[in-house]
């Protein structure tokens, strides 16, 4: 079991290991390679050549439940961008969430909204010692005109993780797993955030929980999708 003393001094441990990383040479989120001063495309011009974006002419949009506004995705679930989204939530990759999450700017909502990452359980997020999504949602905020709330959504079921279920098993997910505070977020239009927009199931959850503490509508966002084969 934690105590106070323990999470104290995870919590030192982590602000010193972020701040370790800021000052070691800037990478490349997908392959690691190191990159010149002032990159401004924040990959290596090999990987960003490679970039999967994703041609919603030829690569038609997921059909969308009810419950989420709209949808939009600026690539698919592909290499590198691939490699990237494992190595910022697996290998304390946290310095890697300002530039993934810069390519999301330009497919963000014109009308101001509530950006709202999708929650990881707790114990999930103490095994990671950050929460990717949240640090995303940050850096979108401070280069746009929406705000972030990083609590307005808790999930409170620990399920077993997304990528090592089903297509079947995925959409299962129920809209209990996850509550949203009506004090936040009602008569609000909200930005859910998360990394991945597979079958939906997590989305759709947490746009439910959202729309029924009193949101006025919800519009999903995620760097990649990956299409039903």
């Amino acid at each position: 079991m934690s105590t106070p003393f323990s999470r104290c001094r995870q919590a030192i441990s982590n602000a010193l290991r972020y701040a370790f990383n800021l000052f070691l040479p800037a990478t490349c989120p997908a392959c690691q390679a190191p990159l010149p001063p002032s990159e401004p495309l924040a990959f290596c011009a090999p990987c960003y050549a490679k970039m999967p974006w994703w041609n919603t002419a030829k690569i038609l949009p997921p059909q969308l439940p009810p419950a989420i506004a709209s949808f939009a995705a600026p690539c698919l679930y592909e290499e590198p961008l691939r490699s990237a989204i494992l190595h910022l939530k697996f290998h304390r990759g946290l310095p890697y969430a300002p530039p993934l999450a810069k390519l999301l700017l330009p497919h963000l909502p014109t009308t101001p909204m509530l950006i709202i990452p999708v929650p990881s359980h707790p114990s999930r997020t103490r095994q990671r010692h950050y929460n990717h999504v949240l640090a995303m949602a940050r850096y979108l905020a401070e280069h746009s005109h929406h705000s972030v709330h990083p609590t307005a959504l808790k999930r409170l079921r620990k399920e077993t993780p997304q990528a090592s279920k089903t297509r079947a098993a995925r959409l299962k997910l129920p809209a209990s797993a996850f509550a949203a505070n009506r004090a936040i977020v009602e008569d609000k239009a909200i930005l859910l955030l998360d990394d991945i927009y597979t079958t939906g199931a997590t989305a759709r959850a947490c746009a439910l929980a959202l729309r029924k503490a009193g949101a006025a509508s919800v519009h999903v966002r995620t760097l990649a999708y990956t299409p039903p084969r």
